[in-house]
């Protein structure tokens, strides 16, 4: 078994240790924050509700479905720039439009070759917050660099 000198064990340790702290950063990242009026989908008492949703160059056509404690969610993504990634949250609302909690329900990939044609759908079943009485959309897209 090889060993790993003490010191380099030290650093090790605290390179993960803050790679871990960032990333639970970006969990939490938008949790509270308050979303316009504009931009909130209030839940309907419908069987299936559908809806667009549109935001900065982002588009999501939505249908979803509440089922007791739970959203089943589906969704088309049209984004009109051209991109490195592309990721797509759902974000779980209270009555003054403040964000509860968050969820990825779309990721493209980095660098995934993949026509603008091509289906840019999700499929999600998430737990609904008890205070949620809404949902909006929210993105983080990494715009394209480079020829390839």
């Amino acid at each position: 078994m090889k060993k790993i000198p003490q010191r380099l064990a030290g650093k090790r340790a605290i390179w993960y240790l803050l790679i871990l702290i960032s990333l639970s950063f970006l969990g939490c990242a938008g949790v509270g924050q308050n979303v316009p009026a504009q931009n909130r989908i209030l839940f309907d008492e419908k069987e299936i509700s559908h809806g667009r949703f549109s935001k900065e160059g982002l588009t999501v056509d939505y249908s979803y479905r509440l089922a007791g404690g739970n959203i089943t969610l589906d969704g088309q993504v049209y984004y009109t720039q051209s991109l490195d990634s592309l990721d797509v949250r759902l974000l779980f609302l209270d009555e003054g439009g403040n964000v509860l909690r968050q969820n990825i329900v779309y990721f493209s990939g980095y660098r995934v070759f993949r026509s603008w044609k091509s289906e840019r759908t999700f499929h999600e079943t998430l737990v609904v917050p008890q205070e949620a009485v809404g949902i909006s959309f929210n993105y983080y897209a990494q715009p394209r660099t480079g020829q390839k």
